[in-house]
């Protein structure tokens, strides 16, 4: 399925899972997500190139290379989401690279968005959208405000981070910015985004006009995606070590957030569940806290990689 030369694109999309798999696959979210590429109307060919394990090899459905124009599939024998980001990296020479979760379900003006900030400014480094669960049901409205509107400036602008899970980078920042070895995808993400600050000349830019729709598993996914974020918030600062002080800044930025841009992503009767989701977020960060504070080089028993 890896195909021989063909012309290079300006811009490239790259797919990778940050969820450890089970051994049989139904390739449902990647079916999705080849489909919504090909939906998109940026005006102009792009390559995508799907990252997976070397054991997916022979797991590969037939139909799936046809879903998008352009679809090249690369193996390696890497497991760790972040590793496999840094292989397609490397496999492309576009100008402007997009790096995407396969859970992710981008709208179809997503990636002509994007391209129009980095081709109209000069000065921004990489830009990204919101991203949110759906709005049909109260749950996944409160859960959208509680776990995404951190991303979400309300506005075009200057912001100082892009999302993790969908964002268009210039190529030379990815070459500069490697994404690091982490014991977790978001600690990886959180180590490469401090290491871009520090740099002190990387411009991000947030356009709500490009919007993807993240995959929402059940209380366990939830669970253990908080459990991920207790861990980096523990390891982002050494000197900082006190769980309580910890709990207490996210609860307090969270809540910023959400009194921010409640009125955008609620209905009036859905604030008492989205306070109850947020008065539970540092509950369930206690664990991947705790892994930190006993110097767990991995989390155990997690689906995230």
């Amino acid at each position: 399925m890896e195909s021989g030369a063909r012309p290079v694109e300006a811009v490239c999309v790259i797919v990778v899972s940050d969820c450890e798999q089970d051994a049989q696959r139904s390739w449902r979210a990647e079916r999705s997500l080849l489909e919504a590429l090909a939906r998109q109307d940026l005006g102009e060919p792009f390559d995508v190139i799907l990252v997976e394990n070397e054991r997916y090899r022979h797991q590969i459905p037939p139909d799936l290379p046809r879903l998008c124009p352009r679809l090249r599939i690369v193996f390696s024998a890497e497991r760790q989401s972040a590793s496999l980001k840094n292989i397609g990296a490397c496999q492309t020479n576009a100008e402007l690279v997009a790096v995407l979760d396969a859970d992710c379900l981008p709208n179809d003006a997503w990636l002509r968005v994007l391209v129009a900030v980095l081709r109209e400014r000069p000065d921004v480094s990489a830009v990204s959208g919101r991203t949110h669960y759906g709005a049909e049901t109260s749950y996944r409205r409160a859960l959208s405000l509680v776990d995404r509107s951190f991303d979400d400036l309300g506005r075009p602008g200057f912001t100082p981070r892009v999302s993790t899970n969908a964002a268009l980078y210039r190529r030379s920042l990815l070459t500069r910015f490697p994404y690091p070895t982490s014991a977790t995808p978001f600690g990886s993400a959180m180590l490469r985004m401090h290491a871009m600050a520090r740099a002190g000349d990387v411009r991000f830019f947030f356009e709500p006009a490009a919007v993807v729709r993240h995959a929402l598993g059940g209380w366990d996914s939830i669970r253990d995606f908080r459990r991920h974020i207790g861990y980096i918030d523990m390891m982002a600062d050494p000197r900082l070590r006190s769980i309580p002080t910890l709990l207490w800044q996210r609860l307090s930025l969270h809540g910023r957030d959400c009194l921010r841009l409640g009125p955008t992503y609620l209905r009036w009767y859905d604030w008492p569940l989205a306070a109850a989701f947020l008065a539970a977020t540092p509950v369930l960060q206690v664990p991947g806290m705790l892994d930190a504070w006993r110097g767990r080089a991995d989390i155990p028993r997690t689906s995230f990689s």
